[in-house]
């Protein structure tokens, strides 16, 4: 008896019943769920539907065809890439197309051309293919052709059956996406794995959160890039607000975020202790732009710079952000504010990851999490103002002593 297995089969089980709850007492509600899911499988299958009156789908012939549909943010398709790199020594000889929502992120995380062959945007048939695997935090053989797959990639087929069985374990997951996002990283923790962890569990592959797939940059395209920005053979780090352009802050301060009055302290500690290392403030349009930083790109940057950009930083200072799973895909460290997402499901080892003493772990605990503290607290009380501008200034220390 697989003892871990089973502990994670009753937590499954337990999410499962928590989020049917109603259902259990009450016809209405179970009518109410039910509908529910049966709108939700109707509207997929008039979307393929239209898509093959327009599109006459052959069946694939040749090297197996496989996609990797990645859904939510920049920070996801980072972690995605190591996911993808295991994928593609497992089926050397495949065809491996990727598909998200931008494709100028796809292209400026797989810049270098390892790992995949090339883009899908959204309107796609599965048909066309012989594996489709899809998700986030989890990932699915949402569709496969299995004679197709012991014929052409026999020695892979323990690794996907390994998967088909977490997979149905953890469905309930992949069915009530994001909002149990936050039980699944407990729930993964206790069993001993992880974000990028999980992206292996489910397919049968082998990973850690220690696993690596960095960019190959393209040296004289760096020196490109850091000469337009004034930052070639400079001293520099890197900061950012822990923001992206998808956070609804209507509701309040960004719970990722740092407040702007422990930047502006950790600065001037900084820059009196090292006042020849430059401050470089990376972020988008929804980042607030930091007068106290030697150089603000704030906007100024495509996706593409990015890695080129923190590769050559002395470190990167950020909240739990896409920025810092992009900067994990680069050499360099980064010193990581954790305040509602759970550093042990999110952590690198390379980092120094600082958890808020106070509160905190509150992911995904409703819709709103990002943008409005679940507790109420305002921006200077919550978990993340607890981290003081002297600790961060400390760990900057220890990424600078040999420097």
């Amino acid at each position: 008896m697989d003892e871990r297995l089973n502990t994670l089969k009753l937590a499954a089980l337990q999410a499962q019943k928590m989020i049917t709850l109603p259902a259990q007492t009450s016809r209405l509600a179970a009518w109410a769920i039910g509908a529910h899911r049966a709108r939700k499988a109707l509207k997929q299958k008039i979307r393929l539907g239209v898509r093959r009156l327009f599109h006459k789908t052959p069946a694939p012939n040749g090297p197996l065809r496989v996609l990797v549909h990645i859904r939510g943010g920049i920070g996801d398709v980072c972690m995605s890439r190591i996911f993808v790199k295991a994928l593609r020594q497992a089926l050397p000889k495949a065809v491996i197309l990727f598909c998200y929502d931008s494709q100028k992120i796809v292209e400026a995380v797989f810049q270098d051309g390892q790992f995949i062959d090339g883009f899908q945007n959204r309107k796609y048939i599965p048909q066309e293919f012989d594996l489709v695997i899809s998700g986030c935090h989890t990932l699915y053989f949402s569709f496969y052709r299995e004679e197709r797959l012991k014929q052409l990639a026999p020695s892979f087929m323990p690794a996907f059956y390994r998967g088909l069985e977490i997979q149905k374990i953890l469905n309930v997951f992949e069915q009530n996406t994001p909002y149990l996002d936050g039980y699944l990283a407990k729930i993964t923790v206790q069993y001993g794995s992880s974000r990028v962890a999980n992206l292996g569990l489910c397919t049968g592959l082998e990973l850690t959160q220690k696993s690596r797939a960095d960019i190959a940059l393209d040296p004289a395209q760096t020196k490109d890039i850091l000469t337009r920005l004034g930052l070639y053979g400079k001293k520099y780090i890197t900061i950012h607000d822990g923001i992206n352009t998808h956070t609804d802050t209507s509701y309040g301060h960004p719970t990722r975020c740092w407040p702007a009055a422990c930047w502006r302290e950790f600065a001037a500690l900084f820059k009196r202790r090292y006042p020849g290392i430059m401050i470089v403030q990376l972020g988008g349009s929804k980042s607030t732009v930091f007068d106290f930083a030697d150089v603000s790109l704030v906007g100024k940057t495509s996706v593409r710079d990015l890695p080129h950009i923190l590769n050559n930083a002395l470190f990167h200072v950020d909240g739990e952000s896409g920025m810092v799973h992009f900067a994990n895909l680069t050499k360099t460290p980064s010193i990581v504010l954790f305040g509602p997402s759970e550093a042990q499901y999110l952590a690198y080892a390379q980092n120094i990851n600082l958890s808020a003493p106070n509160c905190g772990g509150c992911m995904n605990i409703d819709f709103r999490w990002m943008s409005c503290c679940a507790l109420g607290y305002p921006p200077h009380q919550q978990c993340l103002a607890s981290i003081t501008p002297q600790t961060v200034l400390k760990a900057a220390g220890h990424f600078l002593k040999n420097k």
